[in-house]
């Protein structure tokens, strides 16, 4: 059997054309679409298929758009998805290797019913519409069966997910109206601590009234980001307070959670951008604390803890990364980390602080992902410098 170039479409310019012109046979002889076709027909769709890698998060194909491919994954994992709350993303299923998609466009001619979104990187074959008729030619009865297993185990997990979802949707409708009654109780004994704090600095002038005035007013204002937070992702809004800021400013704000690392994490801080920025301070302050915190529950027991946060300025966007030396985030579980009610383990987490980052960073205009391994985990956030 022939062997074939492989073809890379945005990504050959990165990796260099030495690492795309590896050769393969037989990449997708495992997919569950092609079990129990002959050696031929196998030979024959193979010479049909386009092989394309796709970076981490890339779209393959969006909503709506016509559908003039299947794909066959020989690598990664690819995440379906459809708009939902707020026009956000909502993840239906997650595919892996030996599985496909897009087929049903193949099938009745119509436009595409979700989206598809590289995990990380990922190597697949797409196949055109000669390719598809070439298979229904050659292999008819394998076909038909291969495509009908695939349909009925896809429509048992919907349902399954579906059922999930709507118990979510309860669960921070729920959640709404909880957090909505105890903003209203909370506001008044607020309004009395802040009130109390500037009555005692309007009549004491000493430095330790003072600092302890801020602490409380730091900490009353904390807690106000954390319930405004908590009430705009129940509503599916992200209401933001920006200003200009200093990048500076923000990375001393979190010394005190760069604190907690040491002495038994070996901490590194790369600031090759410290100036303005358009943003909400206290958000992005409890994003990043949350992400450090992570972090460090997921190098507990690791043999070697290394936490590093880095800042640098890159066309117009300032691009942070928290990188750990941890556990890593299992694949299956990679692909929901910024749902709902999702937790990496962790026995007192809610399973909101990622969902929550995640509306906070895309409120911005920017976005936000993971990359993880056996060997840590990195999350890499891009905020505009405008805001």
């Amino acid at each position: 059997m022939e062997t074939r170039r492989l073809i890379n479409i945005g990504f050959a310019k990165e990796v260099g054309e030495d690492l795309c012109a590896a050769t393969v046979t037989d990449l997708f002889r495992d997919n569950e679409l092609l079990a129990g076709i002959s050696d031929e027909a196998y030979a024959e769709l193979e010479r049909a298929t386009e092989i394309v890698h796709y970076r981490p998060r890339e779209i393959i194909f969006e909503e709506d758009e016509p559908a003039t491919f299947l794909y066959l994954i020989a690598q990664g994992s690819i995440r379906i998805s459809k708009r939902g709350r707020a026009g956000n993303q909502e993840t239906l299923t997650t595919l892996t290797e030996r599985d496909f998609f897009g087929e049903m466009g193949m099938v009745d001619g119509g436009e595409r019913s979700a989206q598809a979104t590289s995990i990380g990187h990922a190597v697949v074959g797409r196949v055109g519409r000669e390719g598809w008729d070439l298979l229904m030619r050659l292999a008819p009865h394998e076909m038909l069966k291969n495509f009908t297993r695939a349909i009925t185990g896809r429509l048992r997990a919907n349902n399954r997910h579906f059922i999930e979802q709507m118990m979510r949707n309860e669960r921070l409708a729920l959640l709404g109206t909880t957090i909505n009654s105890i903003v209203h109780d909370m506001n008044n004994p607020i309004a009395c601590i802040l009130g109390a704090c500037e009555v005692m600095q309007a009549k004491v002038q000493d430095e330790m009234t003072a600092q302890m005035t801020g602490m409380i007013r730091a900490g009353v204002e904390k807690m106000q980001t954390m319930t405004r937070e908590l009430l705009d992702f129940s509503r599916g809004t992200t209401q933001l307070d920006l200003q200009t800021i200093a990048v500076r400013d923000l990375m001393q704000s979190l010394e005190p959670d760069f604190a907690l690392c040491r002495p038994g994490v070996d901490l590194e801080i790369e600031a090759l951008y410290e100036g303005p920025i358009r943003a909400d301070k206290h958000r992005l302050h409890r994003l990043f604390a949350n992400l450090i915190r992570n972090a460090r529950e997921a190098m507990k027991t690791s043999a070697q803890k290394g936490l590093k946060f880095s800042v640098q300025h890159v066309d117009g966007s300032v691009h942070f990364e928290i990188s750990d030396t941890g556990c890593g985030i299992p694949a299956a579980r990679l692909a929901h980390i910024f749902e709902p009610f999702t937790t990496n383990g962790q026995s007192k987490g809610t399973g909101l602080g990622l969902a929550i980052g995640k509306a906070v960073v895309e409120g911005h205009g920017g976005s936000i992902q993971a990359i993880s391994s056996e060997k840590g985990t990195s999350f890499q956030i891009v905020l505009p410098l405008e805001g």
